[in-house]
Parts: structure tokens; sequence; C-alpha cells
């Protein structure tokens, strides 16, 4: 399994910051708040993963005439480590009134959640005060309007550095706590966006102990809560709420093997497809501060973490495993990772979204060194069949094919009579080679039968094994690339394999992927098998 840290050349202004949030809006990503070393932001800044560009002013869609942006709100310095979810904010105090040109007060460690086309932000620590934010504000994107909204039942209270995840089996928003101020938390709190009703909920079996700076992921209707700070040390457990009953259950879970990212905080923990992407994060070092730029993913099938091997400097999946004349069809085991390029530095307070198959990283801290890079992971790149050096045969040989002159061999194929060179036949195909070898019929005879094989077909591998090439003309329709892929199997060409591999992939569509798929499972073509199920995967998340 191969993945591509992409190169990156981004448009516009990217903001300085950390411990904001980056929630995906179809193909836009909105970041909001966020801290840059000295205050806390209200900015909204908004990110097109298809032009590759920030937007110049994503409010322009509103009436600006009664917008009015809020200052930003000075905001003590943060470190890596996470005692600052209790190191105190100021509660927006609820009016009772709905408020929609405003922009909320700058904050970071807040979270912002996509349900049903709104943008929903959950407290955060805005900079003074003994406790975190308690407020909940909403951002109309259709409208880019902002709404203090006025809510049902018992809110959650202050919360920072928590998680915030939209179910949308139950229409809703559940909220695991983190720090409040002044204690580390682990309450579960759900937000019903059809009638914005709060609602303490409970859960059979153990919970997560208390933390903050944690991390989440929803795969149906399954939440994953992993690693966090609990005020004495970083952890690394995994735990799994289950919604999908009226009654709530909390399991931790107890992962396969050995192998387990090392302890935690700050890190982002993804949702791709099937399994979780964890990147990066604090480790358990304070002074100086210890970050991680690690990939590790979680199948939540399987119970197990896969580890990823980095390639930095190499451009192709052969490079990357092996020199430069090896076989491509020499493939690792698929369980096996390879990250191919240069990604992401250490950090901490980074975010991390998922458009289509990939990983859009951006920004986050390390020490006291604050980043504004972007980094995208191909979590599924396009297979490239490649083709390795052919071997040597003089291109003068080529006028000998298929003529009487020096000819010791001959072939019947439908009737018709093809003359042949045993020694260069030999040298290009070991099929050949062993068909001419003391102990076989074919080694005495002077005429050879080929059976279940077109003139046309056999004339094609004869011309490639006098001249090393073909006529392009060959590979332009499926069936005589699917022939000749079989009969280059059968004589045990495998250059000529991948030249046939490199024609058919050009050729996969929706009305071709499964008779190509047979044609490469039946001749061992693991290069176009890996190109026709990555098609078959892309066309089942289309």
């Amino acid at each position: 399994m191969y993945m591509r840290w992409e190169e990156t050349r981004i448009g516009g202004t990217t903001p300085t910051i950390k411990n904001h949030t980056a929630t995906l809006v179809g193909h836009r990503i909105f970041v909001f708040g966020g801290y840059d070393g000295r205050r806390n932001h209200n900015d909204l800044h908004v990110f097109d993963c298809e032009k590759m560009e920030w937007e110049r002013n994503p409010y322009e869609q509103r009436d600006r005439s009664s917008f009015s942006l809020a200052s930003p709100i000075a905001s003590q310095p943060q470190g890596d480590g996470d005692d600052y979810a209790l190191a105190g904010s100021r509660s927006r105090s609820q009016s009772g009134q709905s408020q929609r040109s405003y922009v909320p007060a700058g904050r970071n460690g807040h979270t912002a959640t996509l349900a049903n086309g709104c943008v929903y932000i959950i407290g955060g620590w805005l900079g003074s005060g003994p406790l975190a934010a308690n407020d909940l504000h909403i951002l109309h994107v259709d409208t880019m309007r902002w709404e203090e909204p006025v809510t049902k039942g018992v809110p959650p209270g202050p919360c920072n550095m928590h998680t915030a995840d939209y179910l949308p089996h139950l229409r809703g928003i559940v909220v695991f706590r983190g720090g409040n101020g002044r204690e580390y938390l682990n309450d579960l709190h759900f937000l019903d966006i059809d009638t914005l009703t709060w609602t303490k909920r409970a859960a059979r079996g153990p919970a997560p102990e208390p933390r903050a700076n944690h991390s989440s992921a929803v795969i149906g209707t399954k939440l994953y809560i992993f690693g966090g700070w609990n005020g004495r040390k970083r952890l690394n457990d995994l735990h799994v709420l289950d919604t999908a009953a009226p009654e709530w259950t909390w399991r931790q879970v107890v992962v396969h093997g050995d192998l387990a990212p090392h302890p935690r905080a700050g890190m982002t923990f993804t949702c791709v497809r099937d399994k979780i992407y964890l990147f990066g994060g604090s480790g358990p070092s304070a002074a100086p501060a210890k970050c991680f730029n690690d990939l590790f993913i979680f199948d939540p099938q399987l119970c197990k973490w896969t580890d990823t091997i980095v390639e930095l400097d190499k451009a192709t999946v052969v490079e990357a495993l092996a020199p430069d004349d090896a076989n491509p069809n020499d493939t690792p085991p698929e369980t096996q990772v390879v990250v191919i390029g240069d990604g992401p530095s250490r950090r901490a307070g980074h975010t991390c979204v998922v458009y289509q198959r990939k990983m859009f990283v951006f920004s986050g801290s390390y020490g006291a060194e604050y980043l504004n890079d972007f980094h995208v992971l191909d979590t599924d790149p396009t297979p490239k069949a490649l083709v390795s050096l052919s071997f040597d045969v003089q291109q003068s040989l080529g006028r000998f094919c298929n003529r009487p002159e020096f000819s010791d061999i001959s072939f019947i194929v439908e009737g018709t009579v093809v003359h042949g060179h045993k020694i260069i036949l030999s040298l290009g195909s070991e099929r050949f080679r062993a068909m001419f070898t003391a102990g076989f019929r074919e080694a005495s005879a002077t005429e050879i039968i080929i059976p279940d094989m077109r003139l046309e077909v056999f004339q094609w591998l004869l011309t490639y094994l006098y001249t090393g090439a073909l006529n392009g003309a060959v590979l332009d329709a499926v069936d005589p690339a699917v022939e000749l892929l079989m009969a280059a199997d059968e004589y045990m060409l495998d250059h000529l394999k991948q030249i046939c591999e490199a024609a058919l992939q050009s050729m996969v569509a929706a009305d071709t992927v499964h008779d190509i798929l047979a044609a490469a499972e039946s001749t061992n073509a693991p290069q176009l098998r890996s190109i026709c199920l990555h098609y078959l995967r892309n066309a089942a998340f289309a």
C-alpha cells in the first residue's frame, strides 16, 4: 500500500496559528480562531481544496453594512503542554436573543462541527477569567451569517480542548468534555440540532479517564477517543462509544499486536474511508517541547495499528523499494504502508481535514515556533504502470523475423507457417529456452503447433522478441492488448507484460474494468490489478 505527500503551491495568505479549527464544507475548508503566540483570533479563513488557494473575502456573500469584526482578545502565551486547558477563559453570557450581525470572540481550543449545512462553534479559551467559554455559535454557510442561538436544556458548561462530533443517525452533536478551566472532565453531552436542546448523556461501561487535548473520530455509529492529557501525563489509550442503541456504551479498545503510537496530545485523528489516521501531536517532554510528525493508521475492524515507512527522496513506487532496474511487479506485502515524499515537520495543535481521499494538514506549532504551512497526503494515489529496462536485442535482428533465412524452427499457427530462430527466441523467452532444451519433445521437432492463439497475436509476440518493440497500433484497444498480455504471460515475457499493463491502464473505465481486472488476475499482473482496484475503490466512494 502506498501513499504520497504532494508538493503544494498555495495561493493567498496563510495564517500562522495553532489550536484553531478546520471544518470541511463541500470542497472548502473553513478555518476559525486560533492562537498565534500573542493573542487569540476570531478571523474566518476559507481554503478551496480544488483551486488550492485561500479565498480573499469569505464574508462577501453577506450584507457587510451590518457587520463589524470583533477585535482579537489578548491572551497569555501557550506552550505545547496541555495545562492551559485549565488556565482559564472568559465565558460569554447568554443574552436570550439571537444575534445575526456579529463574529464570535477570538478563541482557541474550541470545536467547529459541520451539521445540516451549518458550522457549530462550541467553547474554547477566550484568554481571561477563571473558566473556559460555555457559548454556542452557529455559522450559516449559505448566508455566511453568525448566530448565537437560544438553546433548551442544560448546556455542557465551560469546555476547552474538548471534542464535538456530528452523529448523522441521531442528527446531533456529541461533546466529550475536556478541561473547563479548573479540572479535567469526561462527561458526555448531546445537542439535538433540530430542536437545539442540550442533554447530558450517560453511558454503560468504563468511560475514559478525564482528559483534555485528546482527539476523536466517528465511523458509522461509533465515536473513537484517543490520547490526550490528564493533568499528569500524556495518554495513548483508545476508547469507543457505541451510539447505535438508545443506551450508549463505552468500551476500551483492546489493540491486537504490540504496535501503538507513543502517548501524546494535540494530535489529529482523522477518518479516511474505513480507517483512522493519526498524525503528529506533543509527546511526554514539556521542556524542551517534544512533538511528533509520525503517521499511524488504525483499522477498527482488525483493532490494529499500522506504522508507516517514509521514503523522503523517492519519486516512484519502484524507486522507493528497489534499484532502478528492478521489476516493478515485485511488490511489497499489502500490509506494508509506504509513504513517499517530504511530509510535515513535527507539530501539535494543527488540524487535518479529509477531502475525497486526501488529507489536508495545516499549521500548528512546535515549541515557540508557530507554523503556517500546508501539506496534502494522497492516501490512495493513482498507480502508474512502470516499464523497466528492456533486454538487449540488436535492432538489426528484426529483418530475420518470420523469414526462412537461417530459420531452424517453424510454428503452425491457425494453419499458417511462421519461421523462427531458436537462438533468438531462447535469448528473449525462458519458455522458448525450455522448449528447445533436451528432454522436451519440441527440442528435436522442426515444427511446433501453437494452439489457442491467433496468428496475429503470435506474430506480435515474435516481433517483440526480434526487435524489442511493438507497433503502437497493436495496443490501441482492450481485446488485442489483453490477448498480448496473456501471450506474454504464457511465454514468460515480463517486460512485454509491463508494456501491456501500461497500455491497458489508460483503457480502464466503467465498462472495461471488470474484464481487465479478470485478465490481470489470470496473468498475475499485480500492477494492472492494483490500477483496476484503485478505480473500483474510488468509483465506490464517488
